[in-house]
């Protein structure tokens, strides 16, 4: 019971962040722009934008949250957004090249939330699956089991029948 409202909970921040990278990108990628395009430039890859680069990050994280929350692939989904938090935490809040205290300590505050983000979807892809998960997947798996039985007893049937019409056209 509690991880189908954790999971939508811890999801939530990276729809809403997702939505808002998507919807408007400028300002995040004005931020990341200092650490991004020469590293887009030195890859050979400067007809990137970084605008769309965050446009591509937060329609990711939304899809990978939406996962998440609906317990699909949970475990892919955790790590793929623990991998986006992490790129976001190293490159819009890198507090240790400001040198204003105050924005320093915002930019550590932001960095620090980010991590425990990842903290957040690294446990719950240790979570696994949900108990109601397992017993679908269960009765799945035995009703593939109990078809499986029934075509062998049908197959054995056709042969049985055929053996015996053979039969009957060699006394005949």
């Amino acid at each position: 019971m509690l991880r189908a409202l954790a999971r939508p909970l811890l999801a939530s921040w990276f729809v809403y962040g997702g939505v808002q990278s998507y919807l408007e990108p400028e300002t995040r990628a004005a931020r990341v722009a200092p650490t991004i395009e020469p590293a887009l430039k030195e890859l050979g890859l400067e007809e990137v934008k970084t605008v769309d680069l965050v446009k591509v990050h937060g329609a990711a994280s939304v899809a990978l949250a939406a996962a998440l929350a609906l317990s699909r692939s949970p475990r892919t989904a955790a790590l793929g957004l623990a991998g986006l938090a992490s790129a976001t935490a190293a490159l819009a809040h890198p507090f240790w090249k400001e040198e204003d205290e105050a924005r320093k300590e915002e930019e550590l505050e932001q960095f620090l939330k980010n991590l425990s983000l990842v903290g957040g979807v690294l446990l719950a892809a240790t979570a696994g699956h949900s108990q109601r998960h397992i017993d679908r997947k269960k009765a799945k798996k035995a009703k593939a089991k109990e078809k499986a039985a029934e075509a062998k007893a049908k197959e054995k049937e056709a042969k049985a029948a055929l053996k015996a019409a053979g039969s009957k056209k060699n006394a005949a």
